[in-house]
């Protein structure tokens, strides 16, 4: 039986893998969810099954800030998908300017996904410019 969490991590895989900028993929750790795109991308895919438009939130424990810390490339990103709406991506400076990274405990960010509006992006220590729901996957990818 394929596992729920394959099928939302395939939708952000197959639109980076249908993109011009692919070159190669690869499982980046033992962490499920953590991907190496074009040799140079660490990625951390993460995913919430609400049905959209609306609200989704994404938690990042202690262990995952300290992964995405912890990788010693200067390209890592969060990839976040939100339910059946949309995919997107931010990196990790602008993880940390949403959450508090080296904070022991876990933090949420929010993507807010109306309908037909661009990506609000918010975290407990700030917001993100607004991000257009079409950047997915060239913000990782360019």
């Amino acid at each position: 039986m394929i596992d729920h969490k394959d099928f939302m991590h395939g939708a952000a895989l197959v639109a980076i893998a249908d993109s011009a900028m692919f070159t190669a993929l690869n499982r980046a750790s033992v962490k499920y969810g953590h991907y190496v795109v074009n040799h140079d991308r660490h990625l951390f895919l993460k995913y919430n099954d609400g049905k959209g438009p609306g609200d989704y939130f994404f938690t990042f424990s202690a262990e995952d800030k300290r992964r995405v810390l912890g990788v010693g490339h200067e390209r890592v990103f969060a990839v976040l998908v939100c339910g059946n709406e949309v995919v997107t991506g931010i990196s990790r400076k602008e993880l940390g300017q949403l959450v508090p990274m080296a904070h022991p405990l876990a933090s949420t960010v929010k993507v807010s996904a109306r309908q037909n509006k661009q990506l609000r992006i918010s975290g407990p220590s700030g917001n993100l410019p607004l991000v257009s729901r079409r950047s997915f996957p060239a913000r990782i990818l360019e």
